[in-house]
C-alpha cells in the first residue's frame, strides 16, 4: 500500500472477513486516492489476537487460528 500513511488505513475483521480500506488525497492532482479488500477466511480465527503492522509501504495481518481449531483445506489442480 505505497503512498499511503498508517494513519489513513483502516483494518477490521467481521464475521471472518478482514477488510482493508485506506483514503487519502493525491497531492500532484488533487483527487482522493482510495483502496478497498477483503479477504474471507475460515472462522476459526482468534479475534482478540489479531494485528497489522505497516512497514515500507506493505501492510502485514496476523489472525492466530483458535487454539484446538482445525484448519482442513483441499489442494486444487490449475488447469491450463
Amino acid at each position: 500500500m505505497p503512498g499511503f500513511d498508517p494513519e489513513e488505513m483502516t483494518v477490521s475483521w467481521d464475521d471472518a472477513v478482514l477488510n482493508i480500506a485506506a483514503e487519502h488525497e493525491d497531492e500532484q492532482h488533487g483527487q482522493p486516492k482510495t483502496y478497498h479488500r477483503r479477504f474471507r477466511f475460515p472462522k476459526s480465527v482468534d479475534d482478540e489476537e489479531i494485528t497489522a503492522r505497516y512497514n515500507n509501504g506493505i501492510i502485514e495481518v496476523r489472525r492466530p487460528v483458535e487454539v484446538g481449531a482445525t484448519v482442513t483445506g483441499t489442494e486444487i489442480e490449475v488447469q491450463s
